[in-house]
């Protein structure tokens, strides 16, 4: 590999090709830059202050409890440090979740390339148009500061079908990739089944009316799967999705993305990973926020999964951190791939132990 001045991959040439001491050598192998397919990087500044283990309801009573504790300047200071942490990780690229602008300057000014979902909640159908006006708005911003983005839904139980199809249909019509938490807790299969449930208590205690609610009697996958487009759809968390409903959904362009730290830090509970077996090249890896992690390390995330099952190998894992993430965030002509002419980032691991063991970042 041949590098200029500015760490651009020129080109691909044999070692003969090159003078000896022109060749840097290095004892392992050399990937391109990591992509991180989910984060929360606005909510930095929560690290440490939400319990491990209390269940996604509660952990949502928490995120909206305390995320607005601290200054705009500690919110701040702290996307800093984790976007440093994450450069530090080989990381190169992020699918980012946003709810607010507080991270659009951060973005701006770092080495790592975002593409932000701008995240819509509203589970009353009578509110989808005031919502998907005010995620249209925020979206203008964050594009008028020469930042990549789309909308989101944040969830099924937490967005009406009449919202996640507009958002559907216009990323479908801007060729923008989408991305949706998808079947993370128990609790909203229960939700969407009629059954007592802990988001019925999280609504209930922030004063939402509830009334108009009726379960439509299925899971939350089959809910909405239908109003999924063409392009790319990443579904967040997957801790209960079945076989048979991927069987299901296997026409639309879904990325399943795993977020296991983050998992084990609100549940407890990983996915089933056996039932993605056949998804090898449709999988991908985010961290979630440092609200439920403990660091920004999608290696140490792919590591989570090898250590719980044996159904992918580093390889797989590997692709999922590179290639496969780019195709879902539509870059893949920049990133997660060796492209000459661009800084797709250079990381030297090892694949000892059957694990991924990042070394170093070269580039």
């Amino acid at each position: 590999m041949v590098l200029d001045h500015q760490n651009v991959l020129k080109e691909l040439v044999s070692e003969k090709a090159l003078e000896a001491n022109d060749i840097e050598k290095f004892e392992g192998v050399i990937t391109p830059g990591f992509i991180n397919a989910h984060c929360h990087l606005e909510l930095s500044h929560l690290k440490g202050r939400i319990p491990k283990h209390t269940g996604l309801p509660s952990f949502a009573k928490q995120i909206i409890t305390v995320r607005d504790v601290v200054s705009k300047e500690e919110i701040s200071a702290t996307m800093r440090h984790a976007n440093l942490e994450m450069w530090n990780n080989g990381i190169v690229a992020v699918g980012d979740i946003s709810n607010t602008e507080d991270s659009f300057e951060e973005k701006i000014n770092c080495k790592i390339y975002y593409h932000t979902f701008v995240e819509l909640i509203g589970l009353n159908p009578s509110n989808h148009l005031t919502i998907y006006e005010k995620g249209l708005r925020l979206l203008k911003i964050l594009n008028e500061m020469g930042l990549s983005g789309s909308l989101a839904p944040h969830a099924p139980y937490s967005t009406s079908r009449e919202l996640i199809k507009m958002i559907s249909a216009y990323n479908n019509e801007k060729n923008h990739p989408l991305s949706i938490h998808n079947q993370e807790s128990e609790e909203e299969s229960k939700f969407f089944n009629g059954q007592p449930n802990g988001f019925e208590e999280l609504y209930r205690s922030l004063g939402l009316d509830l009334s108009w609610y009726r379960a439509p009697g299925t899971s939350s996958l089959l809910h909405y799967w239908e109003l999924l487009s063409d392009k790319p759809s990443l579904l967040v968390h997957n801790t209960f999705t079945k076989s048979s409903e991927i069987d299901i959904t296997k026409d639309k362009n879904i990325y399943w993305c795993f977020c296991p730290g983050a998992n084990k830090y609100i549940g407890n509970r990983l996915p089933d990973f056996s039932i993605f077996e056949n998804k090898k090249n449709k999988i991908v890896i985010g961290t979630d926020s440092l609200a439920s992690n403990d660091a920004l390390n999608v290696s140490g995330e792919a590591n989570l999964i090898l250590s719980d099952t044996n159904v992918f190998s580093p390889e797989d894992l590997l692709r999922a951190l590179t290639i496969n993430g780019a195709e879902a965030l539509g870059i893949s002509g920049e990133y997660g791939q060796f492209i000459p002419g661009k800084n797709t980032g250079l990381n030297l691991i090892d694949t000892k132990n059957s694990k991924i063991n990042f070394l170093k970042k070269i580039a």
